[in-house]
């Protein structure tokens, strides 16, 4: 949905830092003059001196201090979204993982095989000295501090330990291109209904049958492939506070929403979604045709009769919901901010069902 800001009013971050270094001197060169101000008043009326009339700063400073927070604001969210996700930085802290035991294993072989290597020419040489024979055994083999395989294997192991720590705490570093908006900057840059871009909030849905919203979510992300889990747990939550006690027999998503991370997540929950394209897995021609990695499964799940007869269901589930709420309510957002907003269209979902459970009463009590 459309959000309460101007798309035109992103931002990237170098023009960000150039906003808060000059609000932040402007507003110290206005307090340094009321202090120096200040000052030249106090020793005027010390000397019984008429003090000259205050200058009207605070309006201009008033607006400096708001533009400055929402620079700050909108600087702060591009350093959160730069942060990888959860699954993210467990895929490479586990790479990392196998890196160091790789390293770990390398060294301790080198190490033995080195140290094996200097126990046994020790025993040689005392052979030779109880045999008489000095100096026949050759040069000694170099210590373990220096031997060059040992050296390169410490240093290449301390590397992967550093590279394991970073991935354990990665440092935010946003991209030179990433944008964020002062005017709201928990509003995202997403792709429009009908083509373009617009500034606002991905909206996720989870209906029932006769679009009975069972959930309402803003996602944070432009993007649905990680919205599957939150708005399944989501839904999960609700239903148990509802007193709903029996269990949602299917579970239908889109494409958008195919994940790998959230399959493995969702492991045994009764779920469709479609891993190549809608047509393909509603049993029509496509173009693409062929799942992403570790997505086959669920590709294959689809590609029986009933399979594609029940994922195509989906379409008439949850399409009429978006479609009665934007024409209900509109597609633009009253409010600025996540939370704001997360409760706006909780509002908004408040009153679709009330709408729904009305009519059904009218017609089932005339």
């Amino acid at each position: 949905m459309e959000g309460n800001a101007s798309r035109k009013s992103n931002q990237r971050l170098k023009n960000l830092e150039a906003t808060v270094s000059r609000c932040e001197a402007e507003i110290d060169t206005l307090l340094s003059e009321a202090l120096d101000h200040a000052r030249v008043v106090e020793a005027e009326v010390a000397r019984g001196v008429e003090a000259d009339i205050v200058p009207d700063d605070w309006p201009r400073l008033s607006r400096l201090s708001d533009r400055l927070t929402r620079a700050l604001s909108a600087r702060k969210k591009l350093y959160e979204r730069a942060l990888p996700s959860a699954n993210e930085i467990r895929i490479k802290v586990e790479a990392a993982e196998r890196m160091v035991a790789r390293a770990e294993k390398r060294l301790a072989a080198e190490t033995v095989a080195h140290w094996e290597k200097l126990k046994k020419h020790e025993a040689r040489a005392r052979a030779d000295v109880v045999a008489g024979r000095r100096g026949a055994n050759g040069r000694p083999p170099v210590p373990m501090e220096h031997k060059t395989v040992l050296v390169r294997q410490r240093a290449r192991l301390e590397k992967v330990r550093d590279g394991l720590e970073r991935a354990r705490n990665p440092q935010p570093v946003p991209s030179a291109q990433a944008r964020a908006c002062p005017s709201d900057p928990d509003s995202r840059m997403i792709l429009g209904k009908h083509g373009g871009y617009l500034q606002g909030y991905n909206v996720q849905i989870v209906c029932a049958r006769r679009q009975i919203l069972l959930a309402i979510e803003v996602h944070g992300n432009p993007s649905d492939m990680t919205a599957l889990v939150p708005m399944i747990n989501k839904t999960q939550h609700n239903r148990q506070a509802a007193g709903l006690s029996s269990d949602i027999q299917l579970w239908l998503a889109d494409s958008g929403y195919a994940s790998t991370a959230a399959f493995e997540t969702l492991t045994g929950l009764p779920l469709l979604v479609s891993a190549t394209s809608e047509a393909h897995q509603a049993g029509f021609t496509t173009k693409r045709q062929h799942a992403r990695g570790g997505q086959q499964a669920m590709a294959d799940r689809l590609a029986t009769p009933d399979g594609q007869t029940l994922y195509r269901q989906r379409s008439a589930l949850v399409e009429p919901g978006f479609a009665q709420l934007f024409q209900r309510f509109g597609r633009r957002l009253n409010y600025r901010g996540h939370q704001a907003v997360d409760t706006e269209i909780k509002l908004l979902g408040t009153v679709h069902n009330l709408n729904k459970l009305v009519r059904g009463l009218a017609r089932t009590h005339p």
